[in-house]
């Protein structure tokens, strides 16, 4: 078998995508997966995209979770999340088959766009100091219940994260730390479906390619925001993000039909 063409690794299109996907994520923390899957999606098939997005996600995730000069201090508050997870994951995929799904996408979806303009509006939600663990473990098992029934696991872990009034360098880092779990559950996932293909797994060293690249940018970015800024930045993407998920939750449920023909 002959080496690789490059051609076929760094495919222009999706190094585009990745490196306007990872200035986000630089900038704010998150966003990749959604950037990236639903640009993907008009010219690869998802479950194809999914495993591309795969590297850059849990690469890019590691270094932010590494980076900062946080990681102990992070990892005592939050022990109690991380730890909830699996069987919160294990206890969602059981009601997998039990319900119509995309309607909690949908819920969840709006709540995500509710915490955002109420937190917007000055009416923030606060973890209490010395509690952090408590309400972690009960955040990281619903967290978990809802990653394993839609796949979403922004809910109700962002507004915890959020709550916990970390600086936007220390929320940042937090966001790498536990997403890098997400990651994990999801590589796990396409392992045992068989869904890790060889012409995937190239296309993700181009896409991780443009994801470095683009955190660099936006992290740089982020280091002449204000505190102030970065929070609206950060709550605006939350409800950017809410209403994605809600798209393309009624479009599942054929609600709402979307059409690029003319």
């Amino acid at each position: 078998m002959g080496n690789p063409d490059l051609g076929s690794i760094f495919q222009i299109e999706i190094v585009l995508i990745f490196l306007f996907a990872g200035i986000i994520k630089g900038l704010i923390g998150l966003g990749v997966p959604m950037i990236t899957l639903s640009l993907m999606s008009l010219f690869q098939p998802v479950p194809s995209a999914v495993v591309i997005t795969l590297l850059p996600s849990f690469l890019t995730n590691v270094w932010q979770g590494g980076k900062g000069g946080n990681f102990i201090k992070l990892s005592r508050k939050l022990w109690g999340l991380i730890v909830m997870v699996p069987p919160g994951v294990w206890i969602g995929t059981y009601f997998l088959d039990k319900f119509e799904l995309p309607w909690f996408s949908v819920i969840l979806g709006g709540l995500l766009i509710i915490f955002g303009v109420l937190s917007l509006s000055g009416i923030d939600l606060q973890v209490p100091e010395g509690q952090e663990n408590y309400w972690g473990i009960l955040v990281g098992i619903v967290g978990g219940l809802m990653l394993g029934m839609t796949g979403i696991f922004s809910v109700p872990s962002v507004f915890y994260l959020y709550g916990l009034k970390l600086t936007r360098d220390e929320l940042v880092q937090a966001l790498g730390i536990v997403l890098n779990i997400v990651t994990v559950f999801l590589a796990i996932a396409l392992y045992r479906m068989g869904m890790l293909y060889e012409k995937q797994l190239l296309l993700s060293i181009g896409a991780l390619f443009g994801t470095v690249c683009g955190m660099v940018i936006g992290q740089q970015i982020r280091r002449h925001i204000p505190e102030g800024l970065f929070r609206k930045i950060f709550l605006s993407f939350l409800m950017i993000l809410g209403t994605y998920i809600i798209t393309n939750a009624l479009h599942e449920l054929g609600v709402l039909t979307l059409s690029v023909s003319e």
